[in-house]
């Protein structure tokens, strides 16, 4: 009996002690400045943005509670350079100013943060591009003058591509056509360091009502010509050649554009941008890639030092205003997926 009754107590004490615990769990880590980095770098810009924010947390209250507060996305002041390395060598610094964007033609998308201002940080500086002797390397350096937190990043400058078909700085003959099969050419030297390629064409169509064709809107409507083509190698100067289906045209313009008996439409030109980007960002791209497999969890990439978010290049050819080959309106008219949308001279 007496052993039972020890037995007792001592679950007893035991019983006492873990209900006497704090059973209070937080679920925020001690504060910590957290600057989120976002910038890409790109030679054929006049001027390049760089976006810094804070990230926030409150222990009490919800998140979207700050979302709509200047002050839990930007910091008030911040000291932004960018030093320009020329083959290792320090041969320039740059500082950046504070700019909004919302004024100068880059506004923020409205939603649950805040957006009546889009700060950003402007270099007005050129950004050079990488060449055959000569590499140009950026670091980027931002420092919280109030707290001393400082963060940075580094990229290298791309190289330009040489593209000579199916477009290039002197002609275009991009020629679609509805036979089964049917590709188009792709034919280009790469840029130096440039991880993978992407082609886009915007095509600028006009459209009207029949009952009031007097009041005419203009339509783009996109092309995804080719998508993430790897380079052969990161030293550039290979000359690829890849191929993509006509048939691609003919399903872009039928996903864009509605069946309307009603109305009517004409090409007018189109733009072909070809986007080079760096490894650093094909490797960001492809971890935010949306998962397919059970565990959604996705891992964290950063290439930033004592921050979070992404510095880095890309290099954007564009080919304006270009005429359509002069078989296309037929092709249009010609393919089942595309002979209803009212294409005409």
């Amino acid at each position: 009996m007496q052993k039972t009754t020890g037995f007792f107590l001592i679950l007893v004490v035991i019983m006492s002690a873990i209900t006497a615990c704090d059973n209070e769990i937080s679920i925020a880590a001690d504060w910590e400045e957290v600057v989120i980095v976002y910038g890409t770098l790109n030679p054929e810009q006049p001027k390049n943005y760089i976006r810094i924010q804070r990230a926030y947390l409150d222990e009490s209250v919800a998140a979207l509670s700050f979302s709509t507060i200047q002050d839990s996305l930007y910091f008030d002041t911040l000291d932004v350079k960018i030093e320009e390395y020329t083959n290792g060598k320090l041969t320039n610094i740059f500082t950046l100013s504070k700019v909004n964007g919302n004024d100068i033609g880059m506004p923020k998308d409205s939603g649950i943060f805040y957006s009546e201002n889009n700060i950003l940080y402007e270099l007005s500086d050129p950004v050079k591009a990488s060449i055959s002797v000569l590499d140009y390397d950026y670091k980027l350096i931002v420092r919280n003058p109030k707290t001393g937190h400082i963060c940075t990043g580094i990229t290298r400058s791309l190289g330009k591509p040489e593209v000579n078909d199916p477009i290039n700085d002197i002609y275009s003959n991009i020629a679609v056509n509805v036979q089964k099969d049917h590709t188009i050419l792709f034919r280009y030297q790469e840029g130096k360091w440039v991880r993978s390629y992407s082609f886009v064409m915007d095509m600028r169509i006009q459209e009207f009502n029949i009952n009031n064709p007097s009041e005419k809107i203009e339509r783009i409507v996109r092309w995804n010509m080719l998508t993430d083509v790897r380079t052969i190698s990161l030293q550039g100067f290979n000359v690829n050649k890849t191929n993509t289906p006509s048939a691609n045209f003919f399903y872009s313009l039928a996903a864009a554009l509605e069946v309307n008996p009603n109305l009517r439409r004409r090409l007018i030109d189109f733009d072909v941008k070809v986007y080079g980007i760096s490894d650093d960002f094909n490797t960001y791209i492809s971890v935010n890639k949306p998962s397919i497999g059970i565990v959604q969890k996705k891992p964290e990439y950063t290439n930033m030092t004592n921050a979070l978010g992404l510095f880095t290049s890309r290099h954007i050819k564009t080919f304006e205003n270009q005429s359509f080959n002069a078989t296309t309106l037929a092709q249009i008219n010609l393919s089942d997926i595309t002979k209803n949308l009212g294409f005409v001279e």
